[in-house]
C-alpha cells in the first residue's frame, strides 16, 4: 500500500513495513529511504520470508521511533486502505 503523508518529514523518505506474517507486533519505520542501498536492503529484506524478523544493516540504522501523531497517520491509512 502506498501512504499519503505520514508526517514523519524529519526522516525524508519515510518507509512503514508492516510485518502480518511475522511475531512482529509493531511496524517498522525507517527514514532516509532514498538511496540505492537503503532501497536494496528494503526490498530484499521485504521479499524474504523465510527469516522476516533478522534485518539488513541499513534497514537498522535507519530505523526510528514514530511519534504519536506518526502512528496515528499510519492507523488512519490502514483503515482508508481497507
Amino acid at each position: 500500500m502506498v501512504s499519503r503523508c505520514l508526517d514523519a518529514c524529519e526522516y525524508s523518505n519515510a518507509v512503514v513495513i508492516i510485518l502480518v506474517a511475522s511475531d512482529a507486533d509493531e511496524p517498522v519505520w525507517i527514514g532516509g529511504a532514498n538511496d540505492d542501498e537503503t532501497t536494496a536492503d528494503i526490498v530484499t529484506w521485504f521479499s524474504d520470508d523465510t527469516n522476516p524478523v533478522r534485518r539488513p544493516a541499513l534497514v537498522d540504522i535507519r530505523q526510528f521511533s514514530p511519534t504519536r501523531l506518526n502512528r496515528h497517520e499510519l492507523e488512519e491509512e490502514v483503515e482508508w486502505g481497507r
